[in-house]
């Protein structure tokens, strides 16, 4: 296994702490669809329909991860189309009590109309108890895209123009997009060290007393920086943080809970792959003040996306995140085997040597499924037109159009990047992999073609 990727100690062995490193069937496949399709099944009971043929027999499980795959997306979409056709923003009623009474039911969760699809809708109540239950959290808002979530956390915190707002060196570039480009302007103060570092956490801290600090659990990029937590929490300083790229991988109780935390997730990854969708988890007042928020600035997860958002999907997202994490240190370690010379990291990679509250989360499995390569050292030659013709080369090998953006995807999938609008403006060259959740023998050949793709190109 290449140098760069970091394993985990004694300490801090995922065998030692979480059940599906242990557990074969906890990141069986197979079994994790064919709990989808069961709960999918009640969801046609639910709406009072017939269940496609087969589906009863994909929750019975024991077909093959292809066919089971299609057939409960099959089946899924249909459901989704019954609730795309019936659906109405502003449901229609008989006289003004009965649309009152309806609103109660509807923020309970009891009713699944809604009376103004941009206000309430209790079809999305209920979605957002079953989020927040499956994630570890009090409350949960949905939004229209991760961004989305980031913007209404941020918003919501009470920020104001003169405030400083901490935050990593690295960051996703469309995260610093929306910093520089919305809050600085309105006279936010951006405020960036390593935090990674105790020591700079804490100095920069007392510097410039944060009003607010912002931190990507696991950076998405080859240098996979993991935050450390301590220093702020020791502080009280007000923090988001985002989990996009490790999802429900991560568990609150593990990390930070309470008044003074909000988590933001991209949910248009782990959550589902059928539409844009993002995700605002918290406690107490600061994620009541979230939801209002979103519903003021019109960012509230509306209509017909949300239809694509399963409630069984949602809640086994913590076994999806388990089958990824292993799947991701398959795809890594036969990569590194097959290719010694290729620099592979991942956010194992970032935590390894620490024993922070960060680290020990991302060892324990909570480790997402992003796989970053880069050339050797000292290579010559164009590395963006290298890792371009490599990601083509592997595509060819595997024979499906696996060259995706995004990450989280059922199937493995990668691209390339390089000096490009999506990027940061580093404009580092790499690869990303994002390892999907097919059974292991089928991501061991696709990191095998992957191997060979590089070799094909590197030499």
């Amino acid at each position: 296994m290449s140098a760069a990727r970091g394993g985990a100690s004694a300490a801090t062995d995922p065998a030692a702490t979480d059940p599906a490193a242990t557990d074969p069937a906890a990141t069986d496949s197979a079994a994790h669809l064919a709990g989808l399709a069961a709960g999918l099944l009640a969801e046609y009971r639910h709406e009072r329909l017939p269940a496609p043929p087969g589906l009863a027999a994909l929750a019975a499980g024991g077909a093959p991860f292809g066919d089971a795959l299609d057939g409960y997306r099959a089946a899924r979409d249909r459901l989704a189309a019954h609730l795309d056709a019936s659906f109405e923003p502003a449901a229609a009623y008989h006289s003004m009590r009965e649309f009152w009474d309806d609103a109660a039911a509807q923020e309970e969760g009891r009713s699944d109309r809604s009376y103004w699809d941009s206000y309430e809708n209790g079809r999305r109540r209920r979605a957002e108890r079953v989020a927040a239950e499956a994630f570890g959290s009090e409350q949960a808002v949905l939004v229209n895209a991760g961004m989305s979530a980031l913007d209404v956390a941020v918003r919501a915190s009470g920020l104001r123009p003169g405030d400083r707002m901490l935050v990593h060196d690295r960051m996703y570039f469309e995260s610093r997009d929306l910093l520089d480009g919305l809050y600085a302007p309105w006279g936010v103060r951006i405020v960036a060290a390593d935090l990674r570092d105790p020591k700079a956490v804490a100095d920069a801290v007392g510097e410039h007393r944060p009003a607010l600090a912002l931190a990507e659990l696991a950076l998405n990029g080859p240098r996979c920086d993991v935050p450390v937590l301590e220093p702020l929490r020791d502080a009280g300083v007000r923090t988001v943080l985002d989990c996009s790229a490790l999802g429900h991988g991560v568990r609150p109780s593990a990390l930070l809970t309470g008044p003074h935390v909000l988590y933001v997730e991209s949910g248009m990854k782990y959550l589902t792959r059928q539409a844009g969708a993002g995700v605002v988890y918290g406690w107490d007042e600061w994620a009541a003040q979230a939801r209002l928020c979103a519903r003021r600035t019109g960012q509230q997860l509306q209509g017909r996306a949300l239809h694509r958002l399963r409630p069984a999907e949602v809640a086994a997202c913590r076994r999806r995140l388990a089958i990824h994490a292993a799947r991701r240190e398959r795809f890594a370690g036969t990569l590194s085997r097959l290719a010694p010379d290729l620099l592979v990291t991942d956010a194992t990679s970032g935590a390894a040597g620490r024993d922070d509250l960060t680290a020990r989360a991302v060892l324990a499995g909570a480790s997402g499924c992003m796989v970053f390569v880069r050339l050797p050292e000292g290579r010559g030659g164009d590395h963006e037109e290298a890792h371009r013709a490599i990601v083509a080369d592997w595509a060819r090998r595997t024979g499906a159009p696996g060259v995706r953006a995004g990450f989280g995807w059922t199937r493995t999938t990668c691209r390339a990047y390089g000096r490009d609008t999506l990027n940061t403006g580093l404009g580092e060259c790499f690869t990303r992999v994002s390892v999907g959740i097919e059974p292991p023998e089928d991501v061991e050949r696709a990191a095998g073609h992957l191997a060979e793709a590089a070799r094909e190109v590197i030499g």
